[in-house]
């Protein structure tokens, strides 16, 4: 977990089920602290906060565990946090299917906000077709 901190510290710190994490990303720090509900207190050098964390400060986690990951697996829950593992034999597969997610989640993003932008690239044709085939096989005549 924290190889920077003395090895008794750590070893306090396990005892008391207390995660001890150092994050250089701003991203994945903020995506910690969705994930367990608790709240930063250090995001940078500047806004160090040098006192005790209470209690709506902390987050909470069932269990922290590494495992190999294959499928899909859909765990109910109280946090808003959704993690995609993508897999790819190339780093440019991999590049590419990041940019498609992100194209994606942004896409339905501004759909949410904006109620003028409709679905393009045939999408209303599609899903007027699949309608229609229904509506057809329901009919006689």
């Amino acid at each position: 977990f924290a190889g920077w901190l003395q090895y008794s510290t750590s070893t306090f710190c396990e005892q008391a089920n207390i995660i001890i994490r150092k994050m250089s990303s701003k991203f994945k720090l903020r995506m910690f602290c969705r994930t367990t509900g608790a709240i930063a207190l250090c995001s940078s050098k500047k806004q160090l906060k040098l006192s005790q964390p209470n209690a709506d400060e902390l987050g909470y986690a069932d269990s922290v565990s590494l495992e190999d990951i294959g499928g899909v697996r859909n765990e109910e829950g109280r946090n808003s946090v959704a993690i995609a593992v993508l897999r790819g034999s190339t780093d440019s597969i991999l590049d590419d299917l990041g940019r498609a997610v992100d194209d994606g989640v942004n896409t339905y993003k501004s759909m949410c906000r904006d109620s003028r932008i409709i679905p393009g690239a045939a999408a209303t044709e599609i899903e007027l077709a699949k309608r229609l085939k229904e509506f057809s096989l329901k009919e006689t005549g």
